[in-house]
């Protein structure tokens, strides 16, 4: 009787301190027409789904309500380098889908052409582990209600903290890890106020090095100013004409504005002076209206889209992740909603109007140790250098403004020129060379190059892989190339062997153990042996009756390992698990009247 009392109570523990989802429920085992059994020797992982965003309601969900979550695509490193690391990726908008950064940007597939992906070269994820994450609630796959859209950065910031919370634990081991933070764009806003925020909570622990902010909207005083003076420098527009005139008197009135609100992130009356610029550009090209592409200068869109139809991977992206094998392939099924690059119900709920621009929280980060690194595409124009540079040079830390007498030095990537470096104080700039706003489109081998300089990755101790087959220069300093470089493309090189792959298979398989959650793992084998015992005693004494514990099928920790089936998984235990994500309700949210159909404004995404 004891025993069973014993059992019974084992058994209520477990029900009544569910653990949070493990790391094999998110396993993306295959995307549609993408070969991820590409090699044996550094294959790629994936993990996707959705965790509980809002931080006044950490059980959302196990509520009725549908509370707000934040959608990940997490894609474990390939390769070791020095140590591990994890960047955390948040496109802008505000409302734009970090799956711009994934499937353009720094991922590892790009879209094929042909209603697939292809894998790429010089993904961040060869060397480090890459977090990208739709937000605010709402963006993306990510939902909640439509009447609790997010207002204000702070809010924000809490979402992504309590998110973070719940995604370390599903992936404890990467808690520990070095952690940045990178994005672009109206990103530019989010990561500082998530930086401060991560800083100011011991809950997540995670250890925080830097942040990197590409073509990043920081602070409108500087930024404003600067489409007018971009303008006349790039040789769009021609000081003492008709149409640098008009241009000025929209900044005059900008001006005003700047000087009469609290917050500059977005000011109403300056949002007009760079659309007073490309409207006098535009042109009738074989009768359609034609205009200059703020993403780029270098290219023209149609009017009044100037940039919105770019780049021309987009398309294809919305046809790619709006297919239902796709969806369901990406645990995306519990958003009512079709994906769309940039809500623009979101965004408009997200007005910023009692937030202080994030320019002013880079002066405590720098000071309390953490890197910063602004770089910019040098053919942008919504978010272009010249207001970046202005807003370091206006910006004051450590008792010096600017970047004071730091040396500014070339930086070169193969033998070709790649742009200017400086440092100065924590904070790192970086001019590309012939990039739009989004550096890693454009460049990706430079892109890559940056990242990790910026991280302090010891290129020495790299045993293989694209960055030791990449040669670089700040300056005259020459990155060194490790002796154990490897050759081919995609990982599908000749590493070191099998030893090398069962070694990792290995490392993955107890990893996959301990994410599962040891305590409810711990519980479960309590269980199993007071079954066994008891089983045992029945045998002997006909007084007992005989005692059957439940099996506990749940597949936690069963994460393919390897390329094969095997390693104690096998498929039909993943389509298992598949299918019953699927059968879970699906959430109606509301309709968006903020789609991309509707929604027509240039977003600094």
């Amino acid at each position: 009787m004891r025993f069973g009392l014993l059992v019974l109570a084992a058994v209520g523990l477990v029900r009544a301190a569910p653990a949070p989802s493990s790391a094999a429920s998110f396993y993306v085992k295959h995307l549609p027409d993408l070969d991820l059994q590409h090699t044996n020797d550094h294959p790629l992982h994936i993990y996707a789904g959705h965790l509980p965003s809002d931080p006044k309601v950490p059980s959302a969900e196990h509520s009725k309500d549908v509370q707000a979550h934040l959608y990940f695509v997490y894609t474990k490193a390939r390769r070791t380098a020095d140590r591990e690391r994890v960047i955390f990726w948040f496109n802008g908008g505000p409302g734009c889908s970090s799956f711009d950064g994934l499937m353009m940007e720094v991922g590892p597939w790009r879209i094929d052409g042909k209603g697939g992906l292809k894998l790429v070269e010089n993904g961040w994820e060869e060397y480090t582990h890459v977090v990208y994450v739709d937000q605010p609630p709402g963006t993306g796959f990510s939902y909640t209600s439509t009447d609790k859209y997010l207002h204000e950065l702070d809010e924000a910031a809490s979402h992504v903290v309590q998110f973070m919370k719940n995604f370390y634990a599903v992936f404890p081991e990467l808690e520990e890890m070095d952690t940045y933070l990178s994005g672009e764009s109206f990103a530019g806003q989010y990561i500082p106020y998530i930086a401060d925020a991560l800083l100011k909570t011991s809950s997540p622990s995670a250890p925080l090095r830097g942040i990197a902010i590409g073509n990043g909207w920081i602070d409108g005083r500087s930024q404003y100013p600067a489409y007018v003076d971009f303008a006349v420098e790039k040789g769009l527009i021609k000081r003492n004409s008709k149409e640098f005139d008009n241009v000025q008197k929209v900044m005059d009135r900008c001006w005003k504005a700047l000087n009469s609100t609290k917050s500059s992130v977005n000011v109403g009356d300056c949002e007009t002076v760079m659309n007073t610029v490309t409207d006098s550009l535009v042109t009738s090209v074989n009768g359609k209206k034609m205009c200059l592409n703020v993403y780029d200068i270098r290219l023209s869109d149609e009017f009044p889209a100037c940039g919105m139809n770019w780049p021309p991977d987009l398309k294809d992206v919305y046809t790619y992740l709006r297919r239902k094998d796709v969806i369901s392939a990406l645990h995306a099924t519990s958003k009512a909603e079709a994906w769309t690059e940039c809500r623009g119900s979101v965004g408009q709920a997200f007005y910023t109007k009692s937030s202080p621009s994030s320019v002013t929280l880079l002066p405590g980060l720098l000071e309390r140790g953490v890197r910063v690194m602004l770089f910019s595409g040098d053919q942008d124009y919504i978010c272009n250098y010249l207001g970046t540079e202005r807003l370091i040079a206006d910006l004051t830390w450590s008792g010096e403004k600017g970047m004071g007498n730091a040396t500014t030095v070339g930086w070169s990537v193969n033998g070709t020129d790649a742009g200017w470096w400086q440092e100065s104080r924590n904070m790192t700039y970086v001019k590309v060379t012939g990039a739009s706003h989004m550096v890693p489109y454009d460049v990706p081998l430079a892109g890559h190059d940056m990242i990790l300089r910026f991280m302090q990755v010891d290129f020495a101790k790299l045993s293989g892989g694209s960055a030791t087959l990449v040669s670089s220069k700040l300056g005259d300093e020459a990155k060194p190339i490790s002796a154990g470089s490897e050759t081919g493309k995609n990982g599908t090189d000749g590493g070191t062997g099998n030893g090398k792959t069962n070694t990792e298979q290995d490392k993955a398989m107890w990893e996959a153990y301990y994410n599962a959650g040891s305590a409810a793992l711990i519980l479960v084998i309590i269980l199993v042996f007071i079954g066994l015992f008891l089983y045992w005693r029945s045998r002997r004494s006909a007084k007992l009756g005989r005692v059957n514990l439940p099996s506990e099928q749940e597949q936690e920790e069963r994460i393919p390992l390897s390329t094969h089936v095997g390693a104690g998984v096998s498929r039909d235990d993943l389509e298992q698990d598949r299918d019953r994500r699927e059968s879970e309700p699906i959430f109606d949210v509301g309709d968006d009247s903020g789609s991309e159909d509707g929604d027509k404004g240039r977003h600094r995404r």
